[in-house]
């Protein structure tokens, strides 16, 4: 009996698991990837490389504003002039959330309204998003956010602070799952016809949830945690 298992080294200087929580209804699960780091020896031998769906950059809107009622009118105002900031621009999506990213819309503006660190403040955290494709120039799609965020409009006494590095998200990761599994598929195949016809396979870890981490400034490397052992016959 041999055990099986490839290990292939990773260039990648961030990259992280994150644990899916529930979504909100009818909204579209979004993943934010940050940059977290873990050992080359961890990556199973057969992966996908993908274009991200999202470059991301969150920012805090703050409020000092002494009355809260007031602290929150001007905090959501704010939110919807960038709204319609990014309706004209067609090219940035707001979003807000934690591990997971919900769509915001005027027709549907959920905010959540945090207590500042210091007294009488209120915070917004939002996602201003960018789409990601085969042929986009990432260093285009960065200055499209900078940009972006550099002509926001505030009300009232709210100010606007960039907050962490742009990171990247992907939208149902899960869509890759039968290109990987296909993949992995033909790698077993390839190591049962060198070592014959006197060895079966037995595989475990592919039904578990799919994993990502970052490969690039734009692009994600998915995986399954699977490994397999040749059993002679």
């Amino acid at each position: 009996m041999n055990n099986i298992k490839y290990l292939t080294m990773l260039t990648i200087i961030f990259c992280t698991i994150v644990t899916p929580s529930l979504v909100r209804a009818n909204d579209v699960e979004t993943i934010v990837v940050t940059g977290s780091r873990i050992d080359w020896y961890d990556s199973p031998a057969v992966t996908l490389v993908k274009p991200a769906d999202y470059l991301v950059q969150q920012v805090k809107l703050l409020n000092d504003s002494r009355d809260q009622s007031l602290r929150e009118k001007e905090l959501t105002n704010t939110v919807k002039d960038i709204l319609r900031s990014a309706n004209k621009s067609k090219l940035i999506e707001l979003g807000v959330g934690k591990d997971i990213v919900y769509p915001i819309t005027l027709d549907d503006l959920q905010l959540d309204f945090e207590e500042g660190e210091r007294t009488d403040t209120s915070v917004v955290n939002l996602y201003i998003k960018t789409p990601i494709n085969n042929k986009s120039q990432v260093e285009k799609l960065v200055t499209r956010i900078n940009d972006f965020i550099t002509t926001i409009s505030v009300s009232g006494r709210t100010e606007v602070e960039k907050n962490g590095e742009l990171v990247l998200s992907i939208v149902n990761p899960e869509k890759y799952r039968q290109e990987l599994l296909a993949a992995i598929a033909k790698d077993i195949n390839s190591t049962i016809n060198i070592f014959g016809d006197n060895y079966k396979v037995d595989i475990s870890g592919l039904s578990q949830s799919l994993m990502w981490e970052r490969a690039s400034v734009s692009e994600l490397r998915l995986y399954l945690e699977y490994d397999f052992t040749l059993i002679a016959k």
